[in-house]
């Protein structure tokens, strides 16, 4: 089990300067990657993308990658354009020479003429290789927090499901108890009526009675979501939308146990299921 909440961060010394990488992830519906990088990497994003999507399947990330380059490092190169400036010097002497001018265009002038200074690219493979593999470590660097959350959120589930298996079970001894109790209501309300009733008659009404309150198929069904809520937990792949559905099918189990309640215990045992349900629903929100 993985947490959508991490954060991790490496970075990585070359001989061109320092490459830095944090990654922060929150909680979201899918996953929501967005890269914030320095202008060379960016032919690199669709790579570094496709790296998140392998192993990252929900939350909403945040890549920050930097990079510090050394003091005698530059990113371009300058390069002159020989043969238009011999061109610019031979045509800028003819037309001193031909009408008499003794200024000629000086160094600055040159450099700024269009073309002639010609800025290049540095070779940046190796730059460019060393920040895929910044990304790889660093992803995996994030896997293994968002572990450790998922595995501190794994014990507090763990805990949880049987909080509620055993409130089930505590529910379930009372219902002969329950039934016993409105058997004797019904008995009692007839005696103080004083009222000849016919036994058979008697026996269907209260069959009637008790299948309003029967929570027995409901208290079946809650078992059965914890089971499989147990079963989920264990699964080595990403399981917060599988936990979220069948927390909506043990609130709307626990609510209908509410509604049928004839009896103080069960429904505060529904009020505790219903408490431990929810604190189920909130931690799930940051599960992947």
């Amino acid at each position: 089990m993985h947490s959508m909440t991490a954060f991790a961060a490496h970075e990585v010394v070359s001989d061109l300067g320092k490459l830095s990488c944090e990654i922060k992830t929150v909680n979201q519906r899918f996953l929501d990657l967005t890269i914030k990088a320095p202008e060379f990497l960016r032919p690199l994003e669709n790579q570094f993308r496709k790296l998140f999507n392998q192993h990252l399947s929900r939350g909403k990330v945040s890549v920050f990658i930097r990079f510090f380059p050394n003091e005698s490092v530059s990113l371009t190169q300058l390069n002159v354009n020989k043969a238009l400036l011999s061109q610019l010097v031979d045509q800028a002497n003819q037309i001193s020479n031909e009408h008499g001018l003794s200024q000629t265009m000086g160094t600055a002038e040159l450099m700024t003429w269009p073309e002639v200074m010609i800025q290049q690219p540095t070779d940046l493979s190796v730059l460019n290789q060393t920040a895929i593999e910044l990304i790889n470590t660093s992803i995996e660097r994030l896997k293994e927090s968002r572990l450790r959350e998922g595995q501190a959120m794994y014990d507090v589930l763990s805990e949880k499901a049987n909080s509620m298996a055993t409130l089930t079970q505590d529910i379930r001894t009372e219902v002969p108890a329950i039934n016993e109790f409105l058997a004797n209501k019904l008995r009692t309300k007839l005696a103080d009526l004083d009222v000849e009733v016919n036994p058979e008659r008697f026996e269907q009404e209260l069959a009637i009675q008790l299948q309003k309150i029967d929570i027995t198929e409901e208290l079946d069904r809650l078992d059965a979501h914890v089971i499989e809520f147990n079963r989920v937990l264990e699964l080595n792949e990403p399981v917060g939308r599988r936990l979220d559905f069948l927390v909506q099918e043990l609130n709307r189990e626990s609510n209908t146990i509410g509604s049928k309640s004839a009896s103080i215990s069960t429904s505060n045992a529904s009020i505790d299921l219903k408490v431990i349900i929810e604190q189920i629903r909130e931690q799930i929100q940051n599960i992947e």
